[in-house]
């Protein structure tokens, strides 16, 4: 009775097909990450400060790196020799 019950569970132990993953999608490139003329740069600010910027960004409609490249662009402008 046993033996017929082991063989039955052993039968069932088949060896698991190894899971195939879907290929992924490859997008086109898109965005300043992308783009050689662009850098990606770190500051650390204070968290209140980040916190108004970003408030202040979504009320004009304008991204983080903008602000960045136009605040860095005038201080080159006013600091040239």
């Amino acid at each position: 009775m046993f033996d017929r019950l082991a063989q039955k569970r052993e039968q069932g132990k088949a060896v698991p097909a190894p899971e195939v993953e879907p290929k992924k999608q490859q997008r086109k490139a898109t965005g300043k990450r992308s783009d050689p003329n662009y850098v990606q740069v770190g500051a650390y600010i204070p968290i209140e400060l980040n916190k108004r910027v970003k408030r202040r960004l979504v009320d004009t409609d304008k991204d983080f790196s903008e602000l960045v490249a136009e605040l860095l662009d005038q201080w080159v402008q006013s600091n040239q020799d």
